[in-house]
């Protein structure tokens, strides 16, 4: 059973005994991008697979015509649907993964990716820098549907859900499967690491403004590394750095609802003081060195400071989590642990700033962040003691 109360680790289902079986797989495409999906394709092994091409692509954008067809039936023998989009790279091993992860969950639906500067990428992160082998997502935002599975049922209902919305309009799938989750009770638990990356490329539905979308700790960037066994459940408060500015997200309500504002706003819902967390740079030389360090090397003080900010809240969140309910090691695996760390300024940073000066800059930053960890962490032991 996985638990749902806020702020922790919930219980992740013991493995059952069967051996691993697949699902079937769907790779879904504009026909712009046929070349690519078929190559997609081609990597994955199993009998029930096939391409499943926008059935308008001359219609307006929008790819839940694709997902509705994907999702659908037949089912065969196959008891999930695994739907990936074209702009996907796989991990090393991935259907063993995937077979591995439906095993251990086999009622619930299951994404693998999700993007580094979006709310569900603050939880997979905060996953990863806890040990954690799930996040559960944050409900009321998109569900990242670049591969998710679903069991056989769920998926036939989203099918004929999807179908449904397209009669009236196209509205985007991520958000029309996240509307159909909640409308159902059905929670999302994304893996950690994440088992797919975003290819990147052009959009074809507007989402270039978004800047770099990638995984905020894909397995292959965490060579060798390890998922944990328990399950990082509903929080009471999220940090979530995005486009150089610092927020928090916190639960409003009954139903799943969150909102976010100026982590200054938001942060007292941890019980510590926002003037502590600005005054922290301050009064330890390490950090005060560093920020002046990425100054000198062409990283704008405000964005130095939003990034440590960003790393401060990170350590108060992770310091106030109880332990997991289940026998599953709350150690993080070192590999996953440092991919995780440097993404927190990556994924907050890259659109302001651009990738090149970041990886640049990448060692400073990096201490920068784990200076901002540690701070954070006391300072929420202090508040708790």
């Amino acid at each position: 059973m996985t638990q749902t109360s806020a702020g922790a680790h919930g219980r992740s289902p013991a493995p059952a005994r069967t051996a691993p079986r697949l699902p079937g797989i769907r790779v879904m495409a504009h026909p712009r991008r046929r070349d690519q999906a078929e190559a997609l394709l081609a990597r994955l092994h199993g009998d029930d697979r096939a391409l499943v091409l926008d059935p308008d692509p001359e219609g307006p954008p929008g790819p839940l015509r694709t997902a509705a067809a994907a999702w659908a039936g037949p089912y065969g023998e196959a008891r999930h649907r695994l739907v990936l989009q074209d702009d996907v790279v796989p991990a090393e091993n991935f259907l063993d993964l995937v077979a591995e992860a439906v095993r251990s969950r086999p009622d619930d639906p299951i994404a693998f990716y999700s993007n580094w500067n979006h709310w569900n990428g603050s939880a997979v992160r905060l996953a990863a820098l806890s040990g954690a082998g799930w996040a559960r997502a944050i409900p009321d935002e998109y569900a990242p549907s670049l591969a998710v599975v679903l069991p056989r049922a769920l998926a036939a209902d989203f099918a004929d859900h999807a179908r449904r919305l397209l009669a009236h309009g196209t509205p985007p799938d991520d958000e029309a499967l996240s509307a159909f989750l909640r409308e159902r009770g059905r929670a999302l638990f994304i893996a950690v690491p994440n088992l797919v990356e975003h290819r990147g490329g052009d959009s074809l539905v507007g989402n270039d403004v978004q800047g770099p979308r990638f995984s905020p700790c894909f397995a292959d960037d965490a060579a060798g590394g390890h998922r944990g066994s328990s399950t990082l459940g509903a929080l009471d408060f999220y940090p979530h750095f995005f486009k150089g500015h610092v927020y928090g997200i916190v639960p409003t309500g009954p139903g799943g609802s969150h909102t976010k504002a100026y982590w200054d706003e938001t942060v007292q819902r941890t019980g510590v003081d926002p003037v502590l967390v600005r005054e922290a740079a301050r009064r330890e030389p390490t950090p005060a060195a560093l920020l002046r360090d990425l100054a000198g090397a062409g990283l704008h003080i405000h964005h130095a400071t939003a990034a440590w900010t960003a790393a401060v809240l990170y350590g108060i969140t992770l310091e106030r989590l109880p332990a997991p309910t289940d026998s599953g090691s709350r150690v993080p695996d070192p590999a996953v642990r440092a991919r995780a760390v440097e993404t927190i300024p990556l994924g907050g940073l890259a659109q302001v700033v651009g990738l090149p000066l970041l990886h640049r800059v990448m060692e400073p930053l990096r201490r920068l962040t784990e200076e901002g960890l540690r701070a954070g962490a006391e300072l929420a032991a202090a508040t708790r003691d």
